[in-house]
C-alpha cells in the first residue's frame, strides 16, 4: 500500500507542477554537501514539520507566504528546493513564488518519498 501511495504522489506532483524543475533525493543530498547548497523550504504545517523534516529545511507553510515575504525576499538570489507531504501544497507555493521571480526546484516525491527511502530526518 505504501508503494502505491508513493507512486501516486510522485505522479501527481510531476503531472500537476511540471513547470518547476525536479531534483531527486540523491541530487539534493549531494548538493547539500557542496559550497553552493540550495535552501530547502518545507511548506507543511508547523506540526508536520516538527514531526520530521529534511535537515536544514526552513518551515514556511504554503498558506503563510505573505506573512513570510521578508524572509523569502532575503532568499531571492538563492535556489529554493520546495517540498510538502505529497506535492499539492508545494505546487501552490511554487506557483506563487515563480510569479515573483524566484528560482525553484521541487523535491521529487516530496516528504513521502524521502521518508519511504529512510533518508535522514530531523524531529523536534
Amino acid at each position: 500500500m505504501k508503494h502505491i501511495l508513493f507512486i501516486a504522489s510522485l505522479l501527481f506532483s510531476v503531472a500537476c507542477f511540471a513547470n518547476t524543475p525536479v531534483i531527486s533525493q540523491q541530487q539534493l543530498l549531494e548538493n547539500q554537501m557542496s559550497d553552493n547548497a540550495y535552501t530547502i523550504i518545507d511548506v507543511r504545517s508547523v506540526e508536520e514539520f516538527n514531526d520530521g523534516h529534511v535537515k536544514g529545511a526552513l518551515n514556511i507553510p504554503h498558506n503563510q507566504i505573505e506573512e513570510n515575504m521578508s524572509v523569502l525576499e532575503s532568499l531571492k538570489d538563492k535556489t529554493l528546493v520546495v517540498y510538502c507531504r505529497s506535492g499539492r501544497r508545494a505546487g501552490l507555493f511554487e506557483k506563487a513564488l515563480s510569479e515573483k521571480g524566484f528560482k525553484l526546484k521541487h523535491l521529487e516525491g516530496d516528504y513521502l518519498a524521502w521518508s519511504e527511502k529512510q533518508l535522514p530526518l530531523i524531529k523536534k
